[in-house]
């Protein structure tokens, strides 16, 4: 008897063109909390330039600014989510863990189906 299981993969996305995904939704939590573009890439094991691409681009298609930078003195600047990108952020993880749930309890009732 075969096992299924329902698998997938979830984004958002708005009107204004902003997807957040997985690595999307990661990526800006990591600059929040470390506060610098640079280390989130770091963090996450990916080119720096790919991060600061998948920033301009989260912004460029967002209504609202979604990551802030600000300018600093001698120790440099620093990048934060503004509140509507903690907002998007959230929104991602609680559909990302409904998703989850979904996906699990929809694969029970898949057992012994055959």
């Amino acid at each position: 008897m075969e096992n299924l299981k329902i698998k997938g993969r979830i984004w958002i996305e708005t009107d204004s063109g902003l997807k957040i995904g997985m690595g999307r939704a990661l990526l800006l939590e990591q600059i929040d909390r470390l506060g610098s573009i640079s280390e989130a890439a770091k963090f996450l094991e990916i080119p720096y330039r790919r991060a600061w691409g998948i920033v301009k681009d989260i912004n460029t298609n967002s209504a609202k600014e979604v990551v802030m930078k600000v300018a600093g003195g001698k120790s440099g600047g620093e990048s934060r989510l503004t509140d509507y990108g903690k907002k998007i952020v959230e929104k991602f993880k609680t559909t990302q863990e409904c998703f989850i749930k979904f996906s699990q309890d929809e694969s029970h009732s898949f057992s012994g189906w055959e």
